[in-house]
């Protein structure tokens, strides 16, 4: 008889100690300013990539890596600038599938937007 109310409690507990958290705002400025950072110092790295250097693949490793850390640091950028756009979206309305077609049209729409400019 005991049992029932002691992993009732513990349960309630657990359920108060695992709620998610919301970062502070100030966490959230900070890392999008550190990902435009890391966006804009990747693209100065490309433009400073000489063509004349391509016959030479050993140079190839800094373009490529500037390359694919921009990428990812673009693509964090935009995931974050839709999520907050978007707001804090209830668990019970999550859809995996249409949150991925989401950001891969916010991903899609952020890279055109800096492509122009």
């Amino acid at each position: 008889m005991s049992a029932q109310p002691h992993r009732t409690d513990v349960e309630a507990l657990l359920s108060r100690a695992l709620a998610p958290v919301d970062p502070p705002e100030h966490l959230s400025v900070r890392l999008e300013d550190t990902l435009t950072t890391i966006t804009a110092l990747a693209a100065d790295e490309l433009e400073s990539w000489e063509l004349r250097s391509l016959h030479d693949p050993r140079t190839w490793v800094r373009p490529a890596v500037a390359a694919g850390i921009g990428t990812v640091a673009a693509g964090s950028l935009a995931v974050l600038q839709a999520r907050r756009r978007r707001g804090r979206r209830r668990t019970g309305d999550a859809d995996p599938v249409e949150f991925a077609a989401g950001a891969v049209r916010t991903i899609a729409d952020e890279v055109e937007r800096r492509l122009r400019g």
